[in-house]
Formats: C-alpha cells, sequence, structure tokens
C-alpha cells in the first residue's frame, strides 16, 4: 500500500467507521441518567472508543491542510490540537465518567441507587464539564474555526466548492448524537475524498527516462 492510498483510506475511512458507530448512540428525550444506566454497557463501549476517535478526525482534519500555506492553513493546523484537547477532557468526562457512575448505580438499589442517579444527573448541567459547560464549548468551536479556517485554505489550493460545502457540513460532528454526527462525518468522508481526488490531479506527472 503507497503512501497515498494509505492517507486515503485514512481520510475516507476514519470518518465512515466513526458514523457508523454513532448510529449506536443512545437517544432519548427523558432523563439523563435513565438513558445512561438503561443503556450502559453499549454507552461505556461507545465513549471508550469515541475518546479515541475524536483525535483521529482532529489528526484527519489536520492532514489536509498540513502542507498548505498561508494564514488560514496556519489557524486550522492550531485551532486542530486545541480542539482534541479540550473536547477530550469533555468526552472522557461526560461519556466514560458518567458510563463509569451508571455502571456502578446498577449495582446499588433503593436509597443508594437514587442517590448516585441523583448525583449522574448533575453531571450534565455541571458549569465546567456539562452539555454547555467550558471544555466542551472550547473544543466545540476550536472544531468550528478549523473547518472554516481549512476550507479557506483548501479554496486557496483549488478544492471544489462540492468539497467546500461538504467539509462545511462536517462543522455540526461536534453535536454527535445522530442524526446530526453521522450525517457530518459522511459529509467530511466525501469531502476528503475530492479533495484528495483533486490533490492527485494537480500533482505533476514524473518524468519516465
Amino acid at each position: 500500500m503507497t503512501t497515498t492510498t494509505a492517507r486515503r483510506a485514512f481520510l475516507v475511512g476514519t470518518p465512515l467507521a466513526f458514523a457508523a458507530l454513532l448510529l449506536l448512540h443512545p437517544t432519548g428525550g427523558g432523563d439523563f441518567s435513565a438513558l445512561v444506566t438503561e443503556n450502559v454497557n453499549r454507552w461505556l463501549a461507545l465513549h471508550v472508543a469515541a475518546a479515541a476517535l475524536f483525535p483521529l478526525m482532529g489528526y484527519a482534519l489536520w492532514l489536509l491542510v498540513r502542507d498548505l500555506p498561508g494564514r488560514a492553513a496556519t489557524v486550522a493546523r492550531v485551532a486542530v490540537p486545541v480542539y482534541v484537547v479540550f473536547y477530550g477532557v469533555f468526552e472522557t468526562v461526560m461519556g466514560i465518567g458518567s458510563g463509569i457512575v451508571a455502571k456502578e448505580a446498577n449495582g446499588l438499589s433503593g436509597a443508594e441507587r437514587d442517590g448516585v442517579n441523583a448525583a449522574l444527573e448533575t453531571i450534565p448541567t455541571n458549569p465546567l464539564v456539562g452539555e454547555s459547560g467550558l471544555f466542551s464549548s472550547i473544543g466545540s468551536v476550536a472544531w468550528v474555526v478549523a473547518i472554516a479556517a481549512a476550507i479557506m485554505a483548501l479554496r486557496k489550493a483549488g478544492a471544489r466548492r462540492s468539497a467546500q460545502v461538504l467539509l462545511g457540513l462536517g462543522a455540526i460532528m461536534v453535536m454527535h448524537i445522530p442524526p446530526f454526527g453521522p450525517i457530518a462525518l459522511v459529509c467530511f468522508s466525501a469531502a476528503a475524498l475530492l479533495i484528495e481526488s483533486r490533490r492527485e490531479v494537480r500533482q505533476p506527472a514524473v518524468a519516465v527516462s
């Protein structure tokens, strides 16, 4: 497998694999504690995998702009690690942490279980790590900035308009619960395929003596 083939397989395959995984994400409009405790094994398995896949998505975006010149490409390359660090903290606490607490709650009964479930309900609303908290907010903004800057850099590099639009839709990946997350990841994968195909076409042919 050539370096180009491996790069394309990673850029296209990683978001598709992540999209498939997120289709298993539990959803519901009820209590957060009930959502997690009733699906605790699936919740934990999914979020442990996601803890690796979110950073891999950051690396995928970084690869798309790695060799591009200009200020926009630089902004994208700087924003990506900010996203990886801050969204990674949020994902660990919100996903894995809440799953561990829920697993503990399932082993209890009566007042003890009610107490653990009450503590579990506070995780999404915690001002530091909750849904609208510091870590998720900074991580989400960094991802959107990285996507926007990457689009600007890729536009200057001659990327197709369709690829730019698809990559822009990839910004909603931070809303990873279905259907938003899977749709965004499929769009990112399609954008990466178009960008990489264009990159290959634009590479100068190697003369054969």
